[in-house]
């Protein structure tokens, strides 16, 4: 098994767009006032548009590779986890909507003293997903009910780690 995945390239170009207009309204303004706390309050706010616009630049280039020993990020901010050495394991929703109909995934994956954290924007998040569940399993990682819920939402099953008994 070797799944190799990128982030999508239409949520990319949209995080791009949303970089440039961010840092557009808030910079081009300064360019014809002088220095006031609303001013200030523009910069603060389109240095955090640019930090989202590099944030973004690093994911297009970040390339995941999961096989049977464990899973890569290739590029900026990248590492590598071995299955055998995952020792930490969440999925979280975020919602956009009250009715939980939108949103995106979030997966932390962390062994080895290094932390890999994925989204489901990634193309084929779900696969990705589906190996780390396997793992977790196989390595009696006990997760939070919130986590077990999210991957059923993925209709991956996720049983409730064996305890130790006492």
């Amino acid at each position: 098994m070797n799944v190799t995945l990128r982030y999508a390239r239409p949520a990319l170009y949209a995080d791009y767009a949303r970089a440039g207009a961010g840092v557009a309204v808030c910079v081009l303004p300064l360019l014809f006032v002088t220095t006031n706390a609303v001013t200030v309050a523009l910069a603060a706010l389109g240095i955090l548009f640019l930090l989202f616009g590099v944030r973004t630049a690093a994911r297009h280039a970040t390339e995941i590779v999961a096989d049977d020993a464990g899973i890569v990020a290739r590029g900026p901010f990248g590492g590598r986890i071995a299955w055998d050495e995952l020792s930490r394991l969440k999925l979280a929703y975020y919602a956009t909507r009250r009715d939980r109909k939108g949103g995106w995934m979030h997966m932390t994956l962390s062994g080895g003293g290094r932390t890999l954290r994925l989204d489901s924007s990634l193309d084929g998040f779900n696969d990705i997903a589906r190996v780390a569940a396997r793992a977790g399993i196989a390595r009696n990682i006990d997760v939070s009910d919130a986590t077990r819920a999210n991957f059923a939402a993925l209709d991956i099953a996720y049983p409730a780690a064996e305890r130790a008994a006492a």
